[in-house]
C-alpha cells in the first residue's frame, strides 16, 4: 500500500497484520500465522503447527487469494490426516 505526502511523493507504508492472521513470507516464499511483532521482526508459525520463524517486517505482505486458497485446502488436508483437530 502506498500514501501520498503532501509533497507529491508516495511512500510504501509497511503492512502490520494482526495477531492469528494468515500472512505470506515473501523471503521464504511460505505462508504463516503472524504470531507477534518484536523490534521490527514477525514471529510465525506454520499453518499446521511445528516451529515458529522470524521474518523481518519488510518480507512480510497479504496473501493474494490462490495463497488463501493453499492455505484452506493445507488445513483440510491435515485434519483429513488426523494431524490437527
Amino acid at each position: 500500500m502506498s500514501v501520498e505526502r503532501e509533497s507529491g511523493k508516495r511512500e510504501q507504508v509497511a503492512y502490520r497484520p494482526m495477531r492469528g492472521e494468515l500472512v505470506a513470507d515473501a523471503e521464504r516464499r511460505c505462508l504463516g500465522i503472524a504470531k507477534g511483532e518484536l523490534a521490527g521482526a514477525w514471529s510465525l508459525r506454520s499453518l499446521t503447527g511445528g516451529v515458529e520463524w522470524v521474518v523481518d517486517a519488510a518480507h512480510i505482505r497479504r496473501p493474494c487469494r490462490a495463497e488463501r486458497l493453499i492455505a484452506r485446502i493445507t488445513l483440510v488436508n491435515a485434519r483429513s490426516r488426523g494431524e490437527i483437530l
